[in-house]
């Protein structure tokens, strides 16, 4: 059973904690009007937040296009003008996949409701696609907004939606399996990745459900799905000890009644917010709340942030950032704007992880496989150029020159050459300045959310006190990279 967490419990440790973990944390401002709310009132916030979407309309070449037509027109073509069509196709492809991270990355920073933002980015690494297969940047972003729609709803309707999903059909080859050769592989991940896990299926259960799954096509002419009768398996298929003429949405609903679906979207979602290895126990009443709703996951995640498991000191400020986190993050703890978009992809290449371009169908594998010694090393650099120093902000558009000169990036990141760093007059309280361990205490709260020991504050302390007690904004600038560079601020 999960403790519900007393409502005097409720404090700015706390909700810094449940605004890191169901969002992308705050500023000290932010964090205290957020405990200010009361615990009811600041988890009903993380879940009914108004929706904003009007904010961030979609990428203008976020539309379905006549695929049809596009091919007929290129058969029109002599072979230079095809291979010179071709060129310029990929270029646009390469554009509109960087300007759809931007995008995304820009939602996550700058929204108001980045709980759902979370909630998505969840659901992106659990039922994981990638552009790098996939190759349409419109079919991405409509699974993101699939997602989106979803990511508080029913996990059922979920599914349901992303076995139609036209990139999910592309990524897994389902708009390929037809009655007389079905192909397994969105039949056995819908098991073993997205519901119910290794070791709760057989063979025949994959082989059958396949042929459920038969038929399922996208019209070239507007990119949405279709559903094929003539290409699809009517025939009764025998599926976790039920026998009938099931179609790909029965084979769900089948899933759904097995107990071990909801134990392992529970887990995993507990995993994700809380920690790694929860209690069977723990586990089991998170799943029964889920089945009890009917798979409605609103009700599971109010149950999961109301619980005193996920304040307690397994939880709190245990989980390594990913890097998405890391990048979102900083901008709101430094009051800063995001890099620019080539900036971004290339350090989220580095650091492991590009959003619509998991490695695998697996997704991201998270926890200590985001630090590496390289990955580390790269994360510290970056802190070196949210704070506004220069060496990685020159490596980086070098890197970017290179890709350009040989017609692989894009030529529109140069002006962060003018990027200063964080205002530290605004985002710094003079009365704090003067005193060493006064500053460091308001920069471990900014930073890091909880107090260090005097022990791990015993060299910013120093720090300042070397360099006269009153820093200005260049020696500012060096202490913050101190301290981001440290074990404790690649934590949440």
């Amino acid at each position: 059973m999960l403790t519900p967490l007393q409502t005097r419990e409720w404090d700015l440790r706390k909700a810094a904690h449940l605004l890191n973990r169901a969002g992308f944390g705050g500023t000290p401002d932010e964090i205290k009007a957020f405990c200010d709310l009361g615990f009811d009132r600041a988890v009903q916030l993380v879940l009914d937040a108004p929706d904003d979407s009007t904010q961030f309309p979609r990428p203008d070449w976020a539309k379905p296009q006549n695929l049809l037509e596009m091919r007929q027109e290129m058969m029109t073509l002599g072979p230079d003008d095809q291979k010179a069509e071709m060129q310029s196709r990929q270029k646009t492809y390469r554009q509109e996949g960087l300007d759809l991270i931007n995008w995304w990355l820009n939602r996550m920073r700058y929204s108001g409701n980045p709980f759902r933002e979370k909630m998505t980015l969840f659901w992106h690494g659990h039922f994981a696609t990638s552009v790098q297969k996939v190759r349409d940047s419109y079919f991405m972003w409509l699974q993101n907004e699939t997602l989106r729609q979803h990511a508080f709803g029913n996990f059922g309707l979920m599914v349901k939606a992303i076995s139609r999903d036209p990139a999910m059909l592309i990524w897994l080859d389902t708009r390929e399996s037809r009655k007389d050769h079905p192909n397994e592989n969105f039949a056995r991940e819908v098991m073993e990745l997205f519901t119910l896990g290794i070791g709760n299926y057989t063979e025949n259960d994959v082989q059958q459900a396949a042929r459920a799954f038969t038929g399922y096509r996208l019209n070239p002419t507007d990119e949405a799905f279709r559903y094929a009768p003539f290409q699809h398996d009517d025939g009764d298929k025998t599926f976790l000890g039920h026998t009938g003429p099931f179609d790909g949405d029965d084979i769900i609903d089948i899933i759904l009644d097995q107990p071990a679906c909801a134990q392992f979207i529970s887990k995993k979602l507990w995993t994700f917010y809380a920690y790694e290895d929860p209690d069977p126990a723990l586990v089991e009443a998170l799943a029964s709340r889920l089945r009890d709703g009917n798979y409605e996951t609103r009700p599971l995640m109010n149950t999961l942030f109301r619980s005193a498991e996920f304040y307690s000191p397994d939880a709190v400020r245990t989980q390594i950032k990913s890097p998405v986190q890391w990048m979102i993050q900083t901008g709101k703890i430094l009051e800063i704007p995001l890099p620019g978009p080539q900036i971004s992809l290339n350090a989220l290449r580095e650091l492991g992880q590009i959003p619509f371009a998991p490695p695998n169908v697996k997704g991201w594998d998270g926890g200590r496989a985001w630090i590496t010694t390289s990955t580390l090393l790269y994360r510290y650099n970056m802190a070196n150029y949210a704070v506004g120093n220069g060496p990685l902000q020159i490596q980086i558009q070098r890197r970017v020159a290179v890709q350009n000169n040989a017609g692989k990036g894009n030529r529109h990141d140069f002006n962060v050459m003018n990027y200063q760093g964080p205002d530290f007059a605004k985002i710094i309280p003079q009365q704090v300045r003067s005193d060493p361990n006064r500053l460091v205490e308001y920069l471990c709260y900014r930073l890091y959310q909880d107090p260090l020991t005097p022990r791990d504050t015993t060299e910013f302390v120093q720090y300042v006190k070397d360099h006269g007690g009153n820093l200005g904004d260049e020696s500012m600038r060096e202490l913050f990279h101190l301290m981001m560079s440290t074990p404790q601020y690649q934590l949440t």
